[in-house]
């Protein structure tokens, strides 16, 4: 499974901009919890300080670029997709970035194995009009078919 793509394919549902220094980090740091979920239990210890390794930084810049994509996340208008990966509704305050990625890292393990079931759909916020399009989740789970 291809965790990269549906990662990416997430963030950009939320219309967070790929020109976010932050954007990256949210990426490589998924992946690198998808390859051992133990690494999201130090994330200030252990995850910040890989990340910033690998793009020549420190790890302050990862952490607040990272809060910064979270804050880009929650203010988002894609509220369906808000409700299914962090259940918006029952919370009063944004995650922090610990809790954001335990939330993605759920949504991401999900979303990977019913990828592969033929009636799956993945919500995805139409750019014109800021809603959930039916169409581009259907063509999201047809491309991803293709590319497997």
């Amino acid at each position: 499974m291809n965790y990269e793509k549906v990662i990416t394919n997430t963030l950009d549902s939320f219309g967070v901009s790929r020109s976010y220094t932050g954007y990256d980090y949210v990426v490589y740091g998924l992946i690198l919890i998808m390859e051992d979920r133990e690494r999201i239990e130090c994330i200030t210890k252990s995850l910040y300080l890989d990340i910033a390794k690998q793009y020549k930084t420190s790890w302050q810049c990862v952490e607040k670029n990272m809060r910064t994509v979270v804050h880009s996340i929650w203010n988002s208008h894609n509220t369906d997709l808000l409700e299914i990966i962090f259940h918006k509704s029952h919370r009063d305050r944004k995650p922090t970035n610990k809790e954001f990625l335990k939330y993605m890292y759920d949504y991401i393990t999900q979303a990977g194995s019913e990828i592969t079931v033929a009636d799956t759909h993945v919500p995805l916020l139409c750019p014109i009009s800021n809603s959930y399009c039916e169409a581009l989740s259907t063509f999201y789970v047809r491309i991803s078919r293709t590319l497997e």
